[in-house]
């Protein structure tokens, strides 16, 4: 390799380093919730890590000694590793912002999938089957080789996928900055493959990674800090699309109740709670909103009255699942208020304005046979 390249190297993965440390010390991952903190806070060690090993291995091929030896293995062990955890954080990063939470079976197959490779990278020291450092310490690749890189991908274009079908699915309620890791990416490995003995893809997805952030970062502005859910500033500034979208509004019965006597912090996990059903319930199909306090709003991304009535029944099952084994002295329903709706006819005062009015009618029904209680 000329010393050019190598210099080209050490430049790419320096300033992937210095964006890696300016995402790292700019508490960044404080704004964020568990766990998605510490799946961005893990992918940015990983690119930190690479960022580091990449111009090592470059540096050392073909230098003499065991030691070299020994590095050229662990390093390039730990880039095919990271290749593979990165892409996984990527695809269960995807999952928990569409849905609002990871599926137990996406997070069995990425586990089984990674610990199956990395038992397969471990074995490579033996018996070569991913590369191999010959006797000069000089890098080869073997037939796995091209098994790992496409893995990598592959979870990458999974959670893309995953992304831009819930955008179909949900209209545009769904937001989330995976095209700006993306592309980078892609850029990233268009270069190198044009360009010999250039290695720019560890810089790139760190260029696209903070991009990510930025750009949840950003998000973030319209997202309730307890909840998760989107806030009452992303309801009036949302750019609905010229189509009918079926809305839900809904108020927990005796929520103040639960404040009153077990205090606010119960509440607050009342809340909590209430927003997890409702992402189960929704799905890839609307987005939930926290409104006020303990009133919600449910965009869908249909206008099929049939459809929408499934899904109510679907949170109404979810609740009544819940509360039956909650080891809690109290139990928590809700009043519920919905109709289809044109933004582009009915402003959304109106809308809400008419949403509130149904949501009420629907709290009287139920006081109606419950012991009257303050909201």
């Amino acid at each position: 390799m000329s010393e050019v390249n190598l210099l080209e190297i050490y430049i790419a993965n320096g300033m992937g380093l210095l964006l890696m440390y300016g995402i790292l010390v700019g508490n960044t991952f404080k704004m964020q919730k568990k766990p998605e903190a510490g799946i961005l806070y893990f992918m940015a060690i990983i690119l930190v890590v690479c960022c580091i090993i990449d111009p090592v291995v470059f540096t050392l091929d073909g230098k003499p000694g065991t030691i070299v030896t020994a590095i050229l293995y662990f390093g390039n062990f730990l880039l095919f590793l990271s290749n593979l955890l990165f892409s996984s954080m990527f695809l269960t990063l995807i999952e928990r912002n569409i849905f609002g939470y990871n599926s137990k079976g996406m997070i069995r197959t990425i586990v089984f999938v990674d610990v199956i490779f990395f038992v397969i990278l471990v074995l490579n020291y033996f018996h070569p089957m991913v590369f191999y450092i010959d006797e000069s310490n000089q890098y080869h690749r073997m037939p796995f080789f091209i098994f790992y890189t496409s893995l990598g991908m592959v979870f990458t274009v999974v959670g893309l996928c995953i992304y831009m079908v819930s955008r179909v699915r949900g209209g545009a309620f769904k937001t989330f900055p995976a095209v700006e890791l993306v592309v980078p990416i892609f850029l990233g490995l268009l270069v190198q493959s044009i360009f010999y003995g250039v290695s720019v893809i560890w810089p790139a997805t760190a260029v696209g990674f903070t991009l990510m952030v930025l750009s949840i970062q950003n998000r973030n502005l319209i997202l309730d800090t307890m909840t998760g859910l989107y806030n009452r500033q992303y309801l009036e500034s949302f750019d609905f699309a010229d189509k009918k979208y079926g809305m839900m509004m809904i108020d927990l019965n005796g929520f103040k109740a639960v404040n009153d006597t077990y205090g606010h912090s119960e509440g607050d996990v009342a809340l909590i709670k209430t927003a997890e059903l409702l992402l189960l319930s929704v799905g890839a199909k609307g987005t939930a909103v926290r409104y006020a306090g303990d009133e919600f709003i449910v965009l869908l991304n249909t206008d099929d009255p049939k459809t929408i009535e499934e899904y109510i029944e679907r949170l109404k099952n979810n609740f009544e699942e819940y509360y039956s084994g909650y080891e809690k002295p109290y139990k928590i329903s809700f009043s519920l208020g919905w109709g289809i709706f044109d933004i582009h006819k009915d402003t959304m005062d109106v809308v809400l304005k008419t949403l509130d009015e149904r949501m009420y009618e629907s709290k009287c029904e139920y006081y109606k046979t419950h012991e009257r209680r303050k909201r």
